[in-house]
């Protein structure tokens, strides 16, 4: 599968939520780990709310590509 996203994009999930920075693509996904899953379409993403940073891994299908996202702390 084609890398849809490179690190430095600004992306929301497809149904809504705060603008994410994608950090980089990595082979685990901690829901497939003890699964033995290892794919290279996980997004590591990193978003702010209330000014307390969150990281999280999604699926690349689920994100879209936003632009003009402003700064990550204007959510």
């Amino acid at each position: 599968m084609d890398r849809l996203f490179k690190p430095g994009d600004r992306v929301q999930l497809r149904h809504g939520g705060p603008t994410m920075e994608v950090i980089k693509y990595t082979l685990d996904h901690p829901s497939k780990k003890q699964e033995g899953i290892f794919s290279d379409h996980h997004v590591e993403c990193v978003w702010y709310e209330e000014d307390e940073r969150k990281k999280e891994v999604f699926d690349q299908r689920t994100l879209c590509k936003v632009e003009n996202g402003g700064g990550l702390f204007s959510n």
